[in-house]
């Protein structure tokens, strides 16, 4: 009789062990359902053009001759965000670059413009010197990192976008590197 006992334990320990091995999804409710997987982040689509005039100021900082404003919007259409990394300025007289000038990532981080939202449209301020009285085109380039797996980009500000280039008898002053604020004022 204790060999009958003995086989009879091996086989509820057998029986115990074939249903734990069964199943096991971590869901009583159906234990063969796979959790739901996310759709993927979707990636940054960005367009940037200029709004209104180029502003020309005297500087005053007198080793600049001139402070620009120029109004731009950014807008991120895609659904994905991105960091803002860098604007670059260079500006051509006959076809030829006679000054450039670079917001950095930093310069943009510490104006607290950093990160373009999913789906946002803003229109930025952005300010900066030069010296060239006399120019006949500026390249504005701003330049990106998609959030969703770091690929970076550029966009181009068209010149043509802008309506004019006014002259200000107002001086304006700009931190040596330039800066970017929101061209209505509203909140970050």
């Amino acid at each position: 009789m204790k060999k009958e006992h003995v086989l009879a334990q091996v086989s509820a320990l057998a029986a115990v062990l074939s249903l734990i091995g069964c199943g096991g999804s971590g869901n009583p409710h159906n234990p063969g359902t796979p959790p739901p997987t996310l759709p993927p982040a979707p990636a940054a689509s960005i367009a940037a053009t200029g709004v209104g005039a180029i502003v020309l100021h005297q500087s005053l900082d007198s080793r600049y001759g001139y402070a620009l404003e120029t109004p731009v919007k950014v807008t991120e259409s895609g659904g994905g965000t991105a960091s803002w990394d860098f604007v670059r300025y260079q500006i051509y007289l006959s076809g030829k670059e006679i000054e450039r000038y670079e917001l950095g990532s930093s310069d943009i981080a510490a104006a607290g413009y950093h990160l373009i939202a999913a789906n946002s449209s803003k229109t930025y301020t952005i300010l900066y010197r030069q010296n060239a009285d006399k120019f006949d085109r500026i390249d504005i380039t701003l330049g990106f990192s998609d959030q969703k797996d770091a690929r970076p980009f550029t966009v181009a500000v068209p010149f043509s976008s802008f309506t004019d280039v006014t002259v200000s008898v107002t001086p304006l002053a700009v931190p040596p590197k330039g800066t970017i604020r929101l061209a209505d004022g509203g909140t970050k």
